[in-house]
C-alpha cells in the first residue's frame, strides 16, 4: 500500500480498497445465505418495503407478522433475480 506525506492514503487507492471491502462483504453475505438455506431455513428481507420470506427452494412470499409472533402468508411473489457472475 502506498501513501503520501503524513501517511495519508491517496483517494484512488482508498476507492479501490473500499470497493474490494464491499466485494468481500457481499461474498460473505452470499455464503451465509446459501448455508442458511442449505439447512432448510427461510431468509427474510424487504423488497420495495414489502416483507418477503424466501424459502430454501427459492419460492418467495409476502407475509406479515401477527401479534402472537406467527407469520401469515399474504401471497406468493416472483422469485428475486440472482446476479450472474
Amino acid at each position: 500500500m502506498s501513501s503520501t506525506k503524513g501517511g495519508i492514503v491517496p483517494q484512488s487507492e482508498f476507492t479501490h480498497l473500499s470497493k474490494e471491502l464491499e466485494r468481500l462483504a457481499q461474498l460473505g453475505v452470499q455464503r451465509e445465505i446459501a448455508e442458511h438455506k442449505a439447512k432448510g431455513h427461510p431468509i427474510f428481507y424487504s423488497r420495495n418495503g414489502i416483507p418477503i420470506m424466501e424459502q430454501p427452494d427459492g419460492s418467495c412470499f409476502e407475509y406479515r407478522r401477527l401479534k402472537d409472533g406467527t407469520r401469515e402468508i399474504i401471497r406468493e411473489v416472483e422469485p428475486r433475480l440472482m446476479k450472474q457472475e
